[in-house]
């Protein structure tokens, strides 16, 4: 029997009774100052048709989505309904759709110690840019009803980062709940299972990227070149006193 065909009536929510999950273009939040962390989904909002699952399903699942644009991946991120921690850890893994390669992996931790930054928990991870091209993001989902986190599905109206194309393959792969695996099954379900997402960190200003012995060079750059404006200006002034018609005695 299908992953799809599998899930619990009782852990179906229609979306009339949850309200939108809505990101911020960029989120800067946290629950603690050690916390601290900032990022920019790839996936910034969608409406969740339903959010649920199947309690005792047992393998990875997850989404496809394509690259416009090379993208930095600084952090993975898994579905926090209630923001009141998650009741078991899910590795989350980027695949290369076509060679079915991990690319990037790393396990969000159960509890409520990882930053809840738009009702997902975060792990940052070493950033690693992805080149253009289709890859499937999944999650472990462990099989136990006990620590069961539910997610999202049957989603509408996706907002995502610049650069990100959300697909629309729900996908879902039987198997281990503690090692992510490429997810083949396509269940059919709109805009995927959501419970994964990946997350870059906004561009940093000119200071930052030169870093400080590069910072104070620029600052000398700039305050030679408001004195040198400022002399040109006093010479400027100078001449035109100099040329201008002198009062007879």
């Amino acid at each position: 029997m299908s992953f799809s065909l599998r899930l619990s009536g009782l852990h179906r929510r229609a979306s009339l009774l949850a309200a939108p999950l809505l990101f911020a273009g960029l989120v800067a939040a946290s629950q603690a100052p050690a916390q601290a962390l900032s990022i920019r989904p790839a996936l910034q909002a969608i409406s969740p048709g339903m959010v649920g699952g199947d309690p005792s399903f047992s393998g990875s699942l997850g989404y496809s989505f394509n690259l416009s644009e090379p993208y930095g991946v600084s952090a993975l991120g898994f579905y926090d309904e209630l923001g009141d921690g998650l009741l078991s850890s899910h590795m989350v893994g980027i695949f290369d759709a076509t060679t079915q390669a991990l690319l990037i992996s790393g396990t969000v931790p159960s509890g409520s110690g990882s930053p809840l930054l738009a009702r997902f928990r975060w792990l940052s991870v070493p950033q690693q840019v992805l080149s253009p091209g289709s890859y499937v993001i999944a999650a472990t989902s462990s099989g136990d009803p006990a620590s069961f986190d539910p997610f999202i599905f049957e989603g509408f109206d996706p907002v995502v980062s610049a650069g990100f194309n959300l697909g629309t393959a729900s996908l879902a792969q039987a198997g281990s709940g503690s090692i992510v695996a490429f997810p083949n099954t396509d269940e059919g379900l709109p805009y995927g299972f959501i419970g994964p997402n990946f997350a870059s960190q906004p561009v940093p200003g000119p200071l930052p990227v030169l870093g400080v012995a590069g910072s104070l060079a620029w600052r000398r750059r700039l305050r030679c070149r408001l004195r040198a404006s400022r002399h040109a200006a006093s010479r400027h002034a100078a001449s035109r006193i100099a040329a201008s018609p002198q009062p007879r005695a």
